[in-house]
């Protein structure tokens, strides 16, 4: 049976200033946690490009219908050591990634260590 629900909403200017102080810390708390890893997303795509990775996807269905494919990258756990960022993919040799990897990540010595890495087991 349909249910109707009414909820009173405030602006931010008719709180109290505990009132406000709570609105805040539960928005800090719970509110930024959808997102703030897209870019992470869209820098390890790029990467995993120039190193040579190719990432498998899945679908998935957007809240407005229809259907699209969305890279393999997921988190795991964070309550014990080993847990954190996934992906799954496949790995082919990249020519040139080195020194493409030193030009998208001028900084990242890590990053440049594990294409050195990379390209000499190729080496092998």
């Amino acid at each position: 049976m349909p249910e109707t629900i009414h909820t009173t909403v405030y602006r931010l200017d008719e709180l109290s200033a505990a009132a406000k102080q709570q609105a805040r810390a539960w928005f800090r708390e719970g509110c930024l946690d959808d997102c703030w890893f897209e870019f992470v997303y869209d820098d390890f795509e790029r990467i995993c490009a120039i190193l040579g990775v190719e990432l498998d996807t899945r679908t998935v269905r957007p809240y407005g219908g229809g259907q699209r494919r969305k890279p393999s990258i997921w988190f795991s756990g964070f309550w014990s050591q080993g847990d954190g960022a996934c992906f799954e993919g496949r790995y082919n040799y990249a020519r040139d990634a080195v020194r493409r990897i030193r030009e998208y990540a001028p900084t990242d010595s890590e990053l440049h260590q594990i294409a050195e890495e990379l390209q000499a087991t190729q080496r092998l």
